[in-house]
Protein backbone atom coordinates (compact mmCIF):
# COMPACT_ATOMS: atom_id res chain seq x y z
CA UNK A 1 0.00 0.00 0.00
CA UNK A 2 1.20 3.14 -0.86
CA UNK A 3 0.83 6.62 0.65
CA UNK A 4 -1.02 9.57 -1.89
CA UNK A 5 -2.25 12.82 -0.82
CA UNK A 6 -1.21 16.34 0.29
CA UNK A 7 1.55 14.89 3.02
CA UNK A 8 2.57 11.85 1.08
CA UNK A 9 5.90 13.18 -0.24
CA UNK A 10 7.44 14.35 3.44
CA UNK A 11 10.79 13.78 3.81
CA UNK A 12 11.55 10.30 5.69
CA UNK A 13 14.24 11.96 7.87
CA UNK A 14 11.83 14.49 9.25
CA UNK A 15 9.25 11.67 10.06
CA UNK A 16 12.33 9.57 11.45
CA UNK A 17 12.63 12.83 13.91
CA UNK A 18 9.39 13.51 15.03
CA UNK A 19 9.00 9.89 15.29
CA UNK A 20 11.96 10.29 18.19
CA UNK A 21 10.76 13.16 19.43
CA UNK A 22 7.33 11.79 20.57
CA UNK A 23 8.91 8.72 21.81
CA UNK A 24 11.55 11.01 23.40
CA UNK A 25 8.78 12.93 25.39
CA UNK A 26 6.86 10.07 26.23
CA UNK A 27 10.15 8.24 28.06
CA UNK A 28 10.54 11.75 29.55
CA UNK A 29 7.20 11.14 31.37
CA UNK A 30 7.87 7.47 32.24
CA UNK A 31 11.15 8.56 33.80
CA UNK A 32 9.39 11.37 35.68
CA UNK A 33 6.63 9.67 36.80
CA UNK A 34 8.89 6.61 38.02
CA UNK A 35 11.06 9.41 39.95
CA UNK A 36 8.39 10.98 41.13
CA UNK A 37 6.83 7.56 43.16
CA UNK A 38 10.50 6.97 44.37
CA UNK A 39 10.88 10.31 45.74
CA UNK A 40 7.54 9.76 47.52
CA UNK A 41 8.39 6.65 49.21
CA UNK A 42 11.82 8.25 49.89
CA UNK A 43 9.82 10.65 52.04
CA UNK A 44 7.58 8.57 53.49
CA UNK A 45 10.73 6.03 54.73
CA UNK A 46 12.14 9.52 55.84
CA UNK A 47 9.42 9.94 58.33
CA UNK A 48 9.07 7.14 59.68
CA UNK A 49 10.27 6.28 62.55
CA UNK A 50 10.94 2.40 61.10
CA UNK A 51 14.73 1.31 62.13
CA UNK A 52 16.49 0.02 58.47
CA UNK A 53 16.53 -2.83 57.94
CA UNK A 54 19.53 -5.37 58.08
CA UNK A 55 21.05 -6.42 54.84
CA UNK A 56 21.13 -10.09 54.69
CA UNK A 57 23.05 -12.46 52.85
CA UNK A 58 22.65 -16.04 52.30
CA UNK A 59 26.59 -16.23 52.54
CA UNK A 60 28.60 -16.39 55.04
CA UNK A 61 31.99 -15.21 53.38
CA UNK A 62 32.23 -13.89 50.05
CA UNK A 63 33.51 -16.38 47.49
CA UNK A 64 36.83 -15.89 46.02
CA UNK A 65 38.10 -17.15 42.89
CA UNK A 66 38.91 -20.66 42.66
CA UNK A 67 37.47 -21.56 46.07
CA UNK A 68 35.76 -24.87 43.95
CA UNK A 69 38.92 -26.05 42.63
CA UNK A 70 40.79 -25.24 46.07
CA UNK A 71 37.96 -27.31 48.18
CA UNK A 72 38.36 -30.40 45.50
CA UNK A 73 42.08 -30.02 45.89
CA UNK A 74 41.81 -30.33 49.48
CA UNK A 75 39.47 -33.53 49.03
CA UNK A 76 41.34 -35.10 46.63
CA UNK A 77 44.26 -34.66 48.47
CA UNK A 78 42.43 -36.30 51.61
CA UNK A 79 41.92 -39.15 49.11
CA UNK A 80 44.70 -41.70 48.61
CA UNK A 81 42.80 -43.11 45.06
CA UNK A 82 40.45 -41.91 42.69
CA UNK A 83 37.43 -40.60 43.16
CA UNK A 84 33.98 -40.47 41.32
CA UNK A 85 32.85 -37.04 40.39
CA UNK A 86 29.63 -37.38 42.28
CA UNK A 87 31.72 -38.77 45.85
CA UNK A 88 34.16 -35.50 45.20
CA UNK A 89 30.77 -33.32 44.69
CA UNK A 90 29.77 -34.88 48.19
CA UNK A 91 32.64 -34.24 49.95
CA UNK A 92 33.51 -30.82 48.77
CA UNK A 93 29.65 -30.11 49.84
CA UNK A 94 30.66 -31.59 53.61
CA UNK A 95 33.89 -29.42 53.58
CA UNK A 96 32.66 -26.32 52.84
CA UNK A 97 29.35 -26.57 54.54
CA UNK A 98 26.88 -24.93 51.74
CA UNK A 99 25.53 -26.64 48.66
CA UNK A 100 27.50 -26.30 46.00
CA UNK A 101 26.85 -26.55 42.25
CA UNK A 102 27.65 -30.31 40.93
CA UNK A 103 28.48 -28.10 37.49
CA UNK A 104 30.95 -26.50 39.55
CA UNK A 105 32.90 -29.37 40.66
CA UNK A 106 32.84 -31.10 37.31
CA UNK A 107 34.30 -27.99 35.89
CA UNK A 108 36.95 -27.59 38.24
CA UNK A 109 37.88 -31.25 37.77
CA UNK A 110 37.79 -31.26 33.74
CA UNK A 111 39.34 -27.98 33.44
CA UNK A 112 42.48 -28.87 34.95
CA UNK A 113 42.96 -32.17 33.86
CA UNK A 114 45.35 -30.51 30.85
CA UNK A 115 47.88 -27.84 30.45
CA UNK A 116 51.82 -27.46 31.30
CA UNK A 117 51.24 -28.29 35.41
CA UNK A 118 47.82 -29.89 35.34
CA UNK A 119 46.03 -30.19 39.30
CA UNK A 120 44.26 -33.59 38.69
CA UNK A 121 44.61 -36.22 36.95
CA UNK A 122 41.72 -38.37 34.94
CA UNK A 123 42.45 -41.74 36.17
CA UNK A 124 39.36 -43.52 34.47
CA UNK A 125 36.12 -42.34 33.18
CA UNK A 126 34.67 -40.30 35.59
CA UNK A 127 36.92 -40.40 37.98
CA UNK A 128 40.17 -38.36 39.23
CA UNK A 129 42.89 -38.42 41.21
CA UNK A 130 45.50 -34.88 42.43
CA UNK A 131 48.16 -34.94 40.09
CA UNK A 132 50.65 -35.41 43.31
CA UNK A 133 49.44 -38.81 44.10
CA UNK A 134 49.89 -40.03 40.18
CA UNK A 135 53.48 -38.73 39.77
CA UNK A 136 54.57 -39.88 43.59
CA UNK A 137 52.83 -43.56 42.64
CA UNK A 138 55.25 -44.07 39.73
Amino acid sequence: MQASGRYSNQDAASIDTLVSEVLAGLADQEARASLDRLAEKLARLRASDAPPRAIVSRRRRARRPGWVHDAVVQVLADHEGPMRVRHVHAAVQALLGEPVSPDSVSWALASDVRGPVPSFVRASRGRYVLATHRVASN
